[in-house]
């Protein structure tokens, strides 16, 4: 299991977040914590990197989430929480 960080700047953004776009989040929070890895390369000619993004759909529109896995820690810092709502 890893443990899920924030920084104040991505609560903010996760706060301003629509309420599906909330539950949508807490669900991929949750993925998160048990496979950080099944989340996309940040730099496609990279799939090892450990910079990574997901995508997450709403009815009210679309998130994306950018992180960094910390494997030696087994942390992933959450960078940026994006809505496109």
């Amino acid at each position: 299991m890893y443990v899920v960080r924030s920084s104040d700047e991505v609560d903010e953004q996760i706060a301003q977040l629509a309420p599906d776009a909330a539950v949508r989040f807490a669900e991929l929070r949750v993925v998160l914590e048990l496979n950080p890895w099944a989340g996309d390369p940040y730099v496609r000619d990279k799939p090892q990197s450990p910079m990574r993004s997901w995508v997450f759909e709403t009815g009210s529109g679309d998130g994306l989430v950018v992180y960094l896995v910390l494997e030696r820690d087994r942390v992933v810092d959450l960078l940026d929480v994006i809505w496109f709502g």
